[in-house]
């Protein structure tokens, strides 16, 4: 048995390897961020973040295959949460998904065509159950004492169609 789980352990890591094709730190994947920093406008948050060093985990999800083919750059997903006495979250709930053709800025897509083809995608389901989790998961530093009960408030988590992308996810809002 233990070398059952051994031989599943290795073909799992080395899955995840073969995955990631480029060192965070190449040449090649420099090169892309500089081009996606140059589409950028100056007052960019995402610009502001790459500039100053950051970058995604290059792991690549198969969402964001679907999202290129989609033309979708971004997705917010906002999540509602209703907290407990000690504020911690006790249920949290899909409350919509937006979808950008940019990664900062601009208007939520609202081609019919293009949202019936992100429905019929599955995209929507793609992105739902890791946003639940992050929010689930999150950390709630500054939920407010004293609380009123019920409490509740939401968070938004970002989803971007690049894995060299950091992700701007937080956005934490209370809707009492």
């Amino acid at each position: 048995m233990p070398t059952v789980i051994l031989a599943l352990f290795l073909a799992l890591a080395g899955e995840g390897m073969q995955s990631q094709a480029q060192a965070p730190n190449s040449p090649t994947v420099e090169e892309h961020i500089r081009a996606v920093i140059n589409e950028l406008p100056p007052d960019s948050p995402l610009r502001r973040n790459l500039l100053q060093g950051g970058r995604g985990d290059g792991v690549h999800y198969s969402w964001m295959d679907d999202m290129r083919k989609l033309n979708i750059k971004r997705a917010v997903v906002w999540i509602d949460i209703s907290f407990d006495r000690r504020g911690r979250p006790k249920k949290t709930t899909l409350n919509r998904i937006e979808y950008f053709a940019q990664y900062d800025g601009g208007t939520a897509i609202s081609n019919i065509e293009q949202t019936n083809a992100i429905r019929a995608s599955g995209l929507d389901k793609q992105l739902s159950a890791p946003a639940l989790d992050r929010a689930a998961h999150g950390a709630w530093t500054d939920v407010p004492r004293p609380r009123p009960h019920p409490f509740a408030g939401g968070m938004q988590v970002q989803f971007l169609d690049d894995e060299w992308l950091p992700s701007l996810s937080g956005g934490l809002y209370y809707a009492r």
